[in-house]
């Protein structure tokens, strides 16, 4: 230990000597580990954007969808056909007997809102509490749906924040908006939160109001909610996720309110296209990093026959053909590894920098996650391997060379 201690600082002061030689190498070599660490790191980070951007929409693996085959209807509990309550009974018992307590109702149809400048017609979603955490809604103001939040007089609602401000801005959990349903009849709501407008309503096409399930059932008649698509959802461990799905296709067959059908269909699809993407910036950085220990094996092996003398006298007091070795090898390895610590952090500098993360989060990068280990390791193993195999000719050129060799120079 004492030995590689004594060759590492041994080889920093010859760095301190020689740095006007190999300066130029080793930008080289510090850009080329910076792009490698900037390629991974950022790749990972927008690899899991994309991945959070999809299940916001499909849900987080594994998300299993129960749909009703359609073959039977509802009519609110008249004329012989299947009530929501029924539905919800024939599904929510064989979620309880299989212990899946991660679910949600979901309910897709339209709400209008009542704002300043008149009623403006919303994409309407009915929804339990476990929803959100499915799909990875991210609150910007307020809260999200809470079980306590089923009994309240004055339904709870989530609205987008294109819709809040045309609401007046409301303070949340306190003021009630209008939902209008026919024939001017409406019903109170109270904002308890704000989540980011999605792209329909950033090109003023629609908005988007979330609500709770059973709130949805209780609205005045033709509010637009009564004909909602509806569908469960169970969020189950993605390794028994087609077993669970098949068990409840099994037990939701034949039912009184009809057959159902479980699937999967979440967000947990591999961006297969991006990932060759990335890995090709990382063989082109790969490309640079190995351009970058070519400079500097010519460097090197320069600078050795300007210590032809230097080496023959050591050789002269003792030093073996292996301190030689060792001597340059570790000149060359420092060297690059001071480059990568440089290009590694210059590349943790550039991924946390806020306005990288702020354009993370505009691709729908919810949770930002670490700077990637993995990216740190590989960038310094890569400057270290580059100095090894940079020194490897060099020091087996120098440990050739006789104290001959240095009386005659």
């Amino acid at each position: 230990m004492t030995g590689l201690i004594a060759s590492i600082v041994e080889a920093y002061g010859e760095l301190r000597v020689s740095k006007g030689r190999i300066l130029l190498s080793l930008l080289g070599v510090a850009f080329s580990v910076f792009a490698l660490t900037t390629v991974m790191s950022g790749g990972q980070m927008l690899e899991q954007a994309l991945k959070q951007s999809v299940e916001s929409f499909g849900g987080r693996p594994a998300v299993l969808t129960v749909q009703s085959m359609g073959d039977m209807g509802t009519d609110g509990g008249s004329g012989g056909r299947a009530t929501v309550e029924d539905m919800d009974r024939a599904v929510l018992e064989q979620f309880d007997q299989m212990g899946i307590t991660e679910r949600s109702r979901d309910l897709q149809g339209t709400l209008r809102v009542q704002t300043g400048s008149g009623v403006v017609a919303a994409s309407g979603r009915g929804v339990d509490p476990g929803w959100g955490p499915m799909h990875r809604v991210d609150v910007l103001e307020g809260r999200w749906f809470a079980d306590s939040d089923e009994g309240r007089l004055s339904p709870a609602i989530v609205v987008d924040e294109t819709l809040y401000e045309k609401l007046g801005r409301p303070e949340l959990g306190a003021e009630t908006v209008d939902l209008v349903a026919d024939k001017g009849a409406t019903a109170p709501a109270v904002v308890i939160g704000v989540v980011p407008a999605n792209e329909f309503a950033a090109m003023g096409m629609d908005a988007t109001v979330y609500i709770s399930a059973s709130a949805a059932d209780d609205l005045p008649a033709g509010n637009g909610m009564e004909q909602a698509a509806r569908q469960y959802l169970a969020w189950v461990p993605e390794e028994s996720a087609e077993e669970v799905a098949s068990q409840l296709s099994a037990r939701l067959t034949d039912t009184p309110t009809g057959s159902y059908d479980a699937y999967r269909m979440d967000g947990a699809g591999d961006i297969e296209a991006f990932r060759y993407v990335r890995y090709a910036l990382m063989g082109v950085a790969a490309v640079i990093l190995v351009l970058g220990a070519m400079g500097l094996v010519n460097i090197a092996l320069v600078t050795i026959r300007y210590r032809v003398r230097e080496i023959g006298i050591r050789r002269s007091y003792g030093a073996t053909g292996l301190r030689i070795f060792i001597g340059v090898l570790m000149e060359s390895v420092v060297a690059t590894v001071i480059a990568g610590i440089v290009g590694v952090t210059a590349a943790v500098a550039l991924v946390k920098a806020p306005f990288v993360t702020e354009w993370f989060h505009s691709i729908g990068l919810v949770d930002v996650p670490p700077f990637p280990t993995t990216a740190v390791i590989t960038g310094l193993t890569a400057a270290t391997a580059v100095g090894i195999l940079a020194g490897a000719l060099p020091a087996i050129i120098a440990t050739r060379i006789k104290v001959i060799d240095a009386i005659r120079s």
